[in-house]
């Protein structure tokens, strides 16, 4: 079983709505539809989130209990805030992507990685060897460290829209979201969501969302 701290849009908000209707989305005119389900396969896999820290076993003796309360612990810390969004291209593939600074949500997903660290079990090393194709220097020594090469310095918060596409096929996913986006809301970061992967390849489930308790990240 993996475990990944998400931000999760709260239920009703505006960013949860868009994001529930996209990922129902079956047509889209310029699109084959068994194309679009391709793009689309994995978003709806990991769910409508962004991630704070990336998916992960826990170590043996570290229970779900000990998760929960070090993921409540970064939640007390923190204060919720706005973060703009925009459609953006991220290595490759299209996502929501902050506009303005992005600072606030840097320093939440630091704390994540940074609190649950020691709560991971190692990477074995067919995943360590797996992972470090085509990473530079600091990304290996990120990914040595951490389990995954991009977070801290390399970390970028996004909501993925869809797998890599065509040039012809980001063209029509641009002009099909983008007056959709155009009247979007701020996300509003206020809450870690606790997500679990309880066998390889089924879909991620949300298992408890955890609201900041309006301190501020040390």
């Amino acid at each position: 079983m993996r475990y990944a701290v998400y931000f999760c849009p709260a239920e009703g908000s505006g960013l949860d709505a868009f994001g529930r209707d996209w990922l129902a989305t079956e047509h889209i005119p310029g699109i084959d539809p068994p194309d679009l389900r391709t793009l689309l396969t994995d978003v709806r896999r990991y769910g409508w989130h962004a991630t704070l820290r990336s998916p992960f076993e826990l170590a043996e003796a570290v229970s779900y209990q000990d998760l929960r309360e070090t993921v409540a612990a970064v939640a007390r810390q923190a204060t919720s805030f706005t973060l703009p969004l925009k459609l953006d291209r991220l290595a490759g593939f299209l996502a929501l992507r902050p506009c303005g600074d992005e600072s606030a949500i840097n320093a939440l997903a630091e704390r994540c990685v940074r609190a649950l660290n020691a709560l991971r079990a190692p990477l074995s090393e067919a995943a360590q060897r797996r992972r470090a194709t085509g990473l530079d220097e600091h990304e290996l020594h990120l990914l040595h460290e951490f389990g995954y090469p991009y977070v801290l310095q390399r970390y970028r918060f996004h909501l993925t829209l869809s797998a890599p596409a065509s040039a012809s096929e980001e063209r029509v996913l641009c002009t099909w979201l983008s007056p959709k986006l155009a009247t979007l809301p701020p996300a509003q970061i206020d809450a870690l969501t606790i997500c679990c992967e309880s066998e390889p390849g089924k879909d991620f489930e949300m298992l408890e969302r955890i609201p900041l308790g309006g301190g501020h990240l040390a």
